[in-house]
Protein backbone atom coordinates (compact mmCIF):
# COMPACT_ATOMS: atom_id res chain seq x y z
CA UNK A 1 0.00 0.00 0.00
CA UNK A 2 2.76 2.47 0.94
CA UNK A 3 4.39 1.24 -2.31
CA UNK A 4 1.60 2.56 -4.32
CA UNK A 5 0.85 5.16 -2.47
CA UNK A 6 4.67 6.52 -2.58
CA UNK A 7 4.60 5.65 -6.53
CA UNK A 8 1.19 7.94 -7.24
CA UNK A 9 2.53 10.46 -4.97
CA UNK A 10 5.98 10.39 -7.24
CA UNK A 11 3.75 10.88 -10.25
CA UNK A 12 1.78 13.60 -8.81
CA UNK A 13 4.77 15.23 -8.12
CA UNK A 14 5.58 14.86 -11.56
CA UNK A 15 2.22 16.40 -12.54
CA UNK A 16 3.21 19.72 -10.36
CA UNK A 17 6.74 19.67 -12.42
CA UNK A 18 5.04 20.41 -15.36
CA UNK A 19 2.71 23.68 -14.07
CA UNK A 20 6.46 25.19 -12.75
CA UNK A 21 7.27 25.08 -16.41
CA UNK A 22 4.32 27.38 -17.51
CA UNK A 23 5.37 31.26 -18.06
CA UNK A 24 2.79 33.22 -16.51
CA UNK A 25 3.23 35.64 -19.51
CA UNK A 26 1.97 32.95 -21.98
CA UNK A 27 -0.06 31.17 -19.08
CA UNK A 28 -3.75 31.95 -21.37
CA UNK A 29 -1.95 31.42 -24.93
CA UNK A 30 -0.07 28.21 -24.02
CA UNK A 31 -3.03 26.47 -20.96
CA UNK A 32 -4.47 24.13 -23.35
CA UNK A 33 -1.23 22.53 -24.90
CA UNK A 34 -0.07 22.48 -20.76
CA UNK A 35 -3.43 20.70 -19.94
CA UNK A 36 -3.36 18.32 -22.68
CA UNK A 37 0.78 16.75 -21.92
CA UNK A 38 -0.43 17.19 -18.30
CA UNK A 39 -3.31 14.89 -19.09
CA UNK A 40 -1.42 12.81 -21.41
CA UNK A 41 1.13 12.01 -18.65
CA UNK A 42 -2.06 11.37 -16.15
CA UNK A 43 -3.50 9.03 -18.39
CA UNK A 44 -0.56 7.13 -19.13
CA UNK A 45 0.68 6.66 -15.56
CA UNK A 46 -2.58 5.56 -14.30
CA UNK A 47 -2.65 3.19 -17.51
CA UNK A 48 0.12 1.69 -15.90
CA UNK A 49 -0.31 1.68 -12.39
CA UNK A 50 -4.01 -0.45 -13.81
CA UNK A 51 -1.36 -2.75 -15.51
CA UNK A 52 0.38 -3.43 -12.44
CA UNK A 53 -2.22 -4.13 -10.23
CA UNK A 54 -3.96 -6.55 -13.25
CA UNK A 55 -0.44 -8.07 -13.37
CA UNK A 56 -0.19 -8.30 -9.44
CA UNK A 57 3.72 -7.74 -10.48
CA UNK A 58 5.98 -4.83 -11.21
CA UNK A 59 7.73 -3.96 -14.34
CA UNK A 60 10.39 -6.53 -15.23
CA UNK A 61 9.64 -8.58 -11.84
CA UNK A 62 9.42 -12.41 -12.15
CA UNK A 63 6.62 -14.22 -10.56
CA UNK A 64 7.32 -17.40 -11.45
CA UNK A 65 5.21 -19.89 -13.26
CA UNK A 66 1.64 -18.43 -11.46
CA UNK A 67 1.64 -15.34 -13.34
CA UNK A 68 -1.55 -14.50 -14.51
CA UNK A 69 -0.30 -12.66 -17.51
CA UNK A 70 2.29 -11.30 -19.31
CA UNK A 71 3.16 -8.06 -21.09
CA UNK A 72 3.28 -7.45 -24.20
CA UNK A 73 4.34 -3.69 -25.10
CA UNK A 74 1.67 -0.89 -25.87
CA UNK A 75 -0.10 0.74 -28.37
CA UNK A 76 -0.53 4.27 -29.40
CA UNK A 77 -4.52 5.85 -29.35
CA UNK A 78 -5.55 9.24 -29.92
CA UNK A 79 -8.08 10.82 -28.00
CA UNK A 80 -10.28 13.83 -28.21
CA UNK A 81 -11.09 15.85 -24.79
CA UNK A 82 -11.96 19.25 -23.69
CA UNK A 83 -8.37 20.10 -23.88
CA UNK A 84 -7.97 19.28 -27.41
CA UNK A 85 -6.78 16.47 -29.28
CA UNK A 86 -4.57 14.25 -27.38
CA UNK A 87 -2.04 12.32 -28.88
CA UNK A 88 -0.32 8.86 -29.41
CA UNK A 89 -1.06 8.18 -25.82
CA UNK A 90 0.77 5.02 -25.18
CA UNK A 91 -1.78 1.90 -23.97
CA UNK A 92 0.03 -0.70 -22.20
CA UNK A 93 -0.86 -4.16 -23.69
CA UNK A 94 -1.19 -7.58 -22.19
CA UNK A 95 -0.22 -10.72 -24.25
CA UNK A 96 -3.91 -12.29 -23.63
CA UNK A 97 -5.36 -9.50 -24.57
CA UNK A 98 -7.65 -9.26 -21.51
CA UNK A 99 -6.66 -6.23 -19.89
CA UNK A 100 -9.09 -3.78 -19.94
CA UNK A 101 -7.83 0.18 -18.80
CA UNK A 102 -10.96 1.94 -17.27
CA UNK A 103 -9.73 5.49 -18.22
CA UNK A 104 -11.65 4.73 -21.89
CA UNK A 105 -13.54 2.23 -22.72
CA UNK A 106 -12.71 -0.33 -26.43
CA UNK A 107 -12.15 1.20 -29.62
CA UNK A 108 -13.42 4.79 -27.70
CA UNK A 109 -11.72 7.74 -29.33
CA UNK A 110 -13.55 10.54 -27.13
CA UNK A 111 -14.00 11.76 -23.84
CA UNK A 112 -17.45 11.03 -22.68
CA UNK A 113 -17.61 15.14 -21.88
CA UNK A 114 -16.90 15.17 -25.64
CA UNK A 115 -20.05 13.28 -26.69
CA UNK A 116 -21.99 15.26 -24.36
CA UNK A 117 -21.21 18.30 -25.45
CA UNK A 118 -21.96 17.27 -28.65
CA UNK A 119 -25.32 16.69 -27.72
CA UNK A 120 -25.81 19.04 -25.76
CA UNK A 121 -25.28 22.00 -28.82
CA UNK A 122 -27.65 19.70 -30.88
CA UNK A 123 -30.09 20.19 -28.66
CA UNK A 124 -29.56 23.82 -28.68
CA UNK A 125 -30.28 24.15 -32.30
CA UNK A 126 -27.18 23.66 -34.02
CA UNK A 127 -27.51 21.16 -37.05
CA UNK A 128 -25.82 18.49 -37.56
CA UNK A 129 -23.93 19.83 -40.54
CA UNK A 130 -22.75 22.79 -38.38
CA UNK A 131 -21.82 21.20 -34.91
CA UNK A 132 -18.49 20.23 -35.94
CA UNK A 133 -17.54 23.44 -37.28
CA UNK A 134 -18.90 24.95 -33.97
CA UNK A 135 -16.97 23.10 -31.61
CA UNK A 136 -13.87 23.31 -33.54
CA UNK A 137 -12.64 26.27 -31.84
CA UNK A 138 -13.31 24.67 -28.59
CA UNK A 139 -12.22 20.94 -29.31
CA UNK A 140 -9.15 21.81 -31.49
CA UNK A 141 -10.52 18.67 -33.87
CA UNK A 142 -12.88 18.63 -36.18
CA UNK A 143 -15.65 15.82 -35.81
CA UNK A 144 -16.67 13.97 -39.12
CA UNK A 145 -20.41 14.51 -39.75
CA UNK A 146 -21.17 10.08 -39.71
CA UNK A 147 -19.12 10.82 -36.36
CA UNK A 148 -21.71 13.59 -35.15
CA UNK A 149 -24.88 11.35 -35.98
CA UNK A 150 -23.11 8.33 -34.23
CA UNK A 151 -22.89 10.68 -30.95
CA UNK A 152 -26.46 12.36 -31.55
CA UNK A 153 -28.08 8.16 -31.99
CA UNK A 154 -27.71 8.59 -27.72
CA UNK A 155 -30.36 10.52 -27.94
CA UNK A 156 -32.51 7.72 -28.95
CA UNK A 157 -32.89 6.93 -25.22
CA UNK A 158 -34.37 10.18 -23.94
CA UNK A 159 -36.31 10.22 -27.13
CA UNK A 160 -38.38 7.07 -26.06
CA UNK A 161 -38.61 8.60 -22.55
CA UNK A 162 -40.56 11.63 -23.72
CA UNK A 163 -42.85 9.43 -25.87
CA UNK A 164 -43.18 7.57 -22.59
CA UNK A 165 -43.43 10.27 -19.47
CA UNK A 166 -46.64 10.36 -17.61
CA UNK A 167 -48.64 13.75 -18.51
CA UNK A 168 -50.12 16.03 -15.95
CA UNK A 169 -53.92 16.98 -16.62
CA UNK A 170 -52.92 20.50 -16.27
CA UNK A 171 -53.56 21.67 -19.48
CA UNK A 172 -56.68 24.09 -20.52
CA UNK A 173 -56.28 25.00 -24.12
CA UNK A 174 -54.33 22.52 -26.56
CA UNK A 175 -53.32 23.14 -29.99
CA UNK A 176 -53.23 20.25 -32.80
CA UNK A 177 -51.30 20.43 -36.19
CA UNK A 178 -49.59 18.56 -38.16
CA UNK A 179 -46.10 19.31 -40.50
CA UNK A 180 -45.30 17.41 -43.67
CA UNK A 181 -41.35 16.58 -43.97
CA UNK A 182 -39.58 14.21 -46.83
CA UNK A 183 -37.72 11.25 -45.66
CA UNK A 184 -35.68 8.85 -48.14
CA UNK A 185 -37.93 5.61 -48.89
CA UNK A 186 -35.94 2.92 -50.67
CA UNK A 187 -36.67 4.09 -54.16
CA UNK A 188 -37.13 7.79 -53.67
CA UNK A 189 -38.03 10.25 -51.17
CA UNK A 190 -41.77 10.51 -49.18
CA UNK A 191 -43.84 12.77 -47.91
CA UNK A 192 -44.31 11.88 -43.92
CA UNK A 193 -46.70 13.62 -41.40
CA UNK A 194 -45.50 15.03 -37.74
CA UNK A 195 -48.56 15.20 -35.74
CA UNK A 196 -47.83 17.83 -32.89
CA UNK A 197 -49.93 18.81 -29.79
CA UNK A 198 -49.00 21.81 -28.29
CA UNK A 199 -50.79 22.95 -24.89
CA UNK A 200 -51.03 26.27 -22.50
CA UNK A 201 -51.20 25.14 -18.56
CA UNK A 202 -53.46 26.35 -16.12
CA UNK A 203 -50.12 28.01 -14.75
CA UNK A 204 -49.81 29.84 -17.91
CA UNK A 205 -46.95 27.28 -19.34
CA UNK A 206 -46.52 26.90 -22.81
CA UNK A 207 -44.93 23.35 -23.73
CA UNK A 208 -44.83 21.38 -26.81
CA UNK A 209 -46.58 18.24 -25.50
CA UNK A 210 -45.99 15.55 -27.79
CA UNK A 211 -45.43 14.18 -31.42
CA UNK A 212 -45.63 11.16 -33.83
CA UNK A 213 -44.73 10.17 -37.08
CA UNK A 214 -47.78 9.04 -39.35
CA UNK A 215 -48.51 8.44 -42.81
CA UNK A 216 -51.34 10.97 -43.27
CA UNK A 217 -53.75 13.28 -40.69
CA UNK A 218 -56.30 10.32 -41.28
CA UNK A 219 -58.76 9.37 -38.33
CA UNK A 220 -56.91 6.56 -37.23
CA UNK A 221 -53.37 8.11 -37.12
CA UNK A 222 -55.24 11.51 -35.15
CA UNK A 223 -57.20 9.13 -32.89
CA UNK A 224 -54.43 7.47 -32.16
CA UNK A 225 -52.14 10.09 -30.96
CA UNK A 226 -54.73 11.97 -28.65
CA UNK A 227 -55.66 8.28 -27.14
CA UNK A 228 -51.84 8.26 -26.37
CA UNK A 229 -52.10 11.66 -24.61
CA UNK A 230 -55.00 10.07 -22.87
CA UNK A 231 -53.23 7.39 -21.39
CA UNK A 232 -50.38 8.87 -20.78
CA UNK A 233 -52.36 11.47 -18.25
CA UNK A 234 -54.54 14.09 -20.35
CA UNK A 235 -57.85 13.17 -19.77
CA UNK A 236 -58.82 16.54 -20.48
CA UNK A 237 -60.69 17.83 -17.25
CA UNK A 238 -59.38 21.21 -17.13
CA UNK A 239 -59.79 21.44 -21.02
CA UNK A 240 -61.71 24.52 -22.07
CA UNK A 241 -60.89 24.58 -25.90
CA UNK A 242 -59.11 22.52 -28.51
CA UNK A 243 -58.09 24.48 -31.46
CA UNK A 244 -57.21 22.98 -35.05
CA UNK A 245 -56.58 23.90 -38.40
CA UNK A 246 -60.20 21.89 -39.75
CA UNK A 247 -58.39 18.86 -40.34
CA UNK A 248 -61.16 16.00 -40.61
CA UNK A 249 -58.58 13.52 -39.09
CA UNK A 250 -58.43 15.44 -35.71
CA UNK A 251 -61.75 16.35 -35.70
CA UNK A 252 -63.15 13.62 -35.58
CA UNK A 253 -60.55 11.89 -32.98
CA UNK A 254 -61.61 14.77 -30.72
CA UNK A 255 -65.03 13.35 -31.00
CA UNK A 256 -64.20 10.48 -29.89
CA UNK A 257 -61.38 10.78 -27.48
CA UNK A 258 -62.26 14.55 -25.96
CA UNK A 259 -66.25 14.89 -26.64
CA UNK A 260 -66.63 17.48 -24.33
CA UNK A 261 -64.02 19.74 -25.07
CA UNK A 262 -65.49 22.66 -26.87
CA UNK A 263 -63.51 22.95 -30.31
CA UNK A 264 -62.11 26.47 -31.94
CA UNK A 265 -61.75 26.24 -35.55
CA UNK A 266 -58.46 28.37 -36.95
CA UNK A 267 -59.37 31.48 -38.33
CA UNK A 268 -56.34 31.59 -40.49
CA UNK A 269 -57.03 28.25 -42.04
CA UNK A 270 -60.65 29.46 -42.84
CA UNK A 271 -59.62 32.67 -44.43
CA UNK A 272 -57.47 31.34 -47.02
CA UNK A 273 -59.92 28.43 -48.29
CA UNK A 274 -62.62 31.20 -48.43
CA UNK A 275 -60.25 33.21 -50.12
CA UNK A 276 -60.05 30.75 -53.05
CA UNK A 277 -63.31 31.50 -53.85
CA UNK A 278 -62.58 35.20 -54.39
CA UNK A 279 -61.10 37.34 -57.41
CA UNK A 280 -57.61 38.97 -56.45
CA UNK A 281 -59.44 42.44 -55.81
CA UNK A 282 -61.77 40.71 -53.58
CA UNK A 283 -59.46 39.25 -50.95
CA UNK A 284 -58.45 41.61 -48.98
CA UNK A 285 -61.68 44.17 -48.52
CA UNK A 286 -63.54 40.23 -47.62
CA UNK A 287 -60.56 39.74 -45.11
CA UNK A 288 -61.03 43.18 -43.58
CA UNK A 289 -64.77 42.52 -43.02
CA UNK A 290 -64.34 39.12 -41.46
CA UNK A 291 -62.11 40.49 -39.39
CA UNK A 292 -64.59 42.50 -38.07
CA UNK A 293 -66.44 39.02 -36.58
CA UNK A 294 -63.60 37.44 -34.95
CA UNK A 295 -62.81 40.97 -33.07
CA UNK A 296 -66.07 40.94 -31.94
CA UNK A 297 -66.44 41.45 -27.92
CA UNK A 298 -69.50 39.05 -27.84
CA UNK A 299 -70.77 36.19 -30.12
CA UNK A 300 -73.91 37.74 -30.34
CA UNK A 301 -72.43 40.76 -31.61
CA UNK A 302 -69.94 38.53 -34.18
CA UNK A 303 -73.10 36.78 -35.30
CA UNK A 304 -74.66 39.88 -36.22
CA UNK A 305 -71.88 40.94 -38.09
CA UNK A 306 -71.40 37.53 -40.12
CA UNK A 307 -75.29 38.46 -41.37
CA UNK A 308 -73.77 41.95 -42.36
CA UNK A 309 -70.89 40.16 -44.17
CA UNK A 310 -72.96 37.58 -45.72
CA UNK A 311 -75.43 39.97 -47.13
CA UNK A 312 -73.19 42.03 -49.01
CA UNK A 313 -70.50 39.26 -50.36
CA UNK A 314 -73.59 36.62 -51.56
CA UNK A 315 -74.08 37.81 -54.58
CA UNK A 316 -70.57 38.65 -55.18
CA UNK A 317 -68.96 35.29 -53.78
CA UNK A 318 -71.50 32.21 -52.39
CA UNK A 319 -69.23 29.94 -52.17
CA UNK A 320 -66.99 32.06 -49.68
CA UNK A 321 -69.71 33.02 -47.58
CA UNK A 322 -70.97 29.54 -47.49
CA UNK A 323 -67.24 28.39 -46.65
CA UNK A 324 -67.72 30.32 -43.89
CA UNK A 325 -71.00 29.97 -42.63
CA UNK A 326 -70.54 26.21 -42.85
CA UNK A 327 -68.11 26.25 -39.48
CA UNK A 328 -68.85 29.42 -37.98
CA UNK A 329 -70.10 27.33 -35.03
CA UNK A 330 -66.36 26.11 -34.76
CA UNK A 331 -65.18 29.29 -35.36
CA UNK A 332 -66.58 31.58 -32.94
CA UNK A 333 -66.08 29.06 -29.92
CA UNK A 334 -63.23 31.23 -28.36
CA UNK A 335 -66.15 34.02 -27.87
CA UNK A 336 -68.40 31.68 -25.40
CA UNK A 337 -65.40 31.26 -23.04
CA UNK A 338 -65.79 33.56 -20.00
CA UNK A 339 -62.56 35.90 -19.76
CA UNK A 340 -61.57 39.17 -17.61
CA UNK A 341 -61.96 42.29 -19.33
CA UNK A 342 -58.54 43.26 -19.16
CA UNK A 343 -57.08 39.86 -20.65
CA UNK A 344 -59.97 39.26 -23.19
CA UNK A 345 -57.89 41.43 -26.36
CA UNK A 346 -54.90 38.88 -25.38
CA UNK A 347 -56.26 35.56 -24.40
CA UNK A 348 -58.66 35.88 -27.37
CA UNK A 349 -55.80 36.41 -30.03
CA UNK A 350 -54.25 33.56 -28.88
CA UNK A 351 -56.72 30.89 -28.82
CA UNK A 352 -58.41 32.01 -32.39
CA UNK A 353 -55.65 30.15 -34.41
CA UNK A 354 -53.61 27.64 -34.73
CA UNK A 355 -50.50 30.67 -35.37
CA UNK A 356 -48.97 29.59 -31.85
CA UNK A 357 -48.25 26.02 -33.31
CA UNK A 358 -46.83 27.32 -36.16
CA UNK A 359 -44.76 29.36 -35.29
CA UNK A 360 -42.62 26.78 -33.59
CA UNK A 361 -42.83 24.88 -36.81
CA UNK A 362 -40.67 27.35 -38.11
CA UNK A 363 -38.32 26.25 -36.13
CA UNK A 364 -38.77 22.80 -37.47
CA UNK A 365 -38.34 24.38 -41.26
CA UNK A 366 -35.40 25.83 -40.06
CA UNK A 367 -33.51 23.28 -39.55
CA UNK A 368 -34.92 20.35 -42.09
CA UNK A 369 -34.63 23.30 -44.77
CA UNK A 370 -30.31 22.36 -45.13
CA UNK A 371 -30.89 18.90 -44.98
CA UNK A 372 -33.18 18.52 -47.65
CA UNK A 373 -34.08 15.12 -46.60
CA UNK A 374 -33.74 13.13 -43.76
CA UNK A 375 -32.44 9.72 -43.66
CA UNK A 376 -34.85 7.95 -41.82
CA UNK A 377 -37.61 7.81 -39.31
CA UNK A 378 -34.60 7.67 -36.20
CA UNK A 379 -33.56 11.22 -37.43
CA UNK A 380 -37.00 13.02 -37.95
CA UNK A 381 -37.76 12.15 -34.54
CA UNK A 382 -34.08 13.07 -32.75
CA UNK A 383 -34.04 16.38 -34.78
CA UNK A 384 -37.87 17.03 -33.56
CA UNK A 385 -37.28 16.18 -30.14
CA UNK A 386 -33.99 17.94 -30.48
CA UNK A 387 -36.61 21.58 -30.82
CA UNK A 388 -38.87 20.64 -28.64
CA UNK A 389 -36.67 20.43 -25.76
CA UNK A 390 -35.01 23.48 -26.78
CA UNK A 391 -37.94 25.32 -27.41
CA UNK A 392 -39.36 23.99 -23.88
CA UNK A 393 -36.51 25.13 -21.68
CA UNK A 394 -36.86 28.30 -23.33
CA UNK A 395 -40.48 28.68 -22.04
CA UNK A 396 -39.77 27.23 -18.58
CA UNK A 397 -39.45 31.06 -17.27
CA UNK A 398 -41.60 32.86 -19.36
CA UNK A 399 -45.38 31.93 -18.84
CA UNK A 400 -48.08 33.81 -20.08
CA UNK A 401 -49.32 34.97 -16.91
CA UNK A 402 -52.85 36.45 -18.36
CA UNK A 403 -53.55 32.33 -18.57
CA UNK A 404 -53.33 32.17 -15.05
CA UNK A 405 -56.29 34.32 -14.34
CA UNK A 406 -58.74 31.01 -14.75
CA UNK A 407 -57.19 28.92 -11.72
Amino acid sequence: MNQTYNTLKHRWGRVKDFVNQIDPKDFWIDVNSYLRKLTKSLIEDTLDEEMIQYMRTQPYQRAGENRLDYRNGHYCRNLDTTFGPIERIAVPRSRRGLFRPSVFARYHRRQQTVDDLVCNVFLRGISTRDVAETLKPVLGTTISASGISRITKRLDSSVKEFHQRKLLDEYQFLFLDGIAISVKGSLKAKKILILVAYGITVFGKKELIAFTIANAESNAACEGFLNDLFKRGLEGRNLKMIVTDGSKGFINAIEIVYPHAKHQRCWVHKLRNATKYLKKDDIKPFKLDARNIYNASTHREAVATFKILRKHWYTVAPEAVACLERDMDELLAFLTIPIKEQFRVFIRRQIRTTNIIERSFREVRRRSRPMGCFTNYDSVSRIIYAIFNRLNSKWEEKPLKEFTQFI
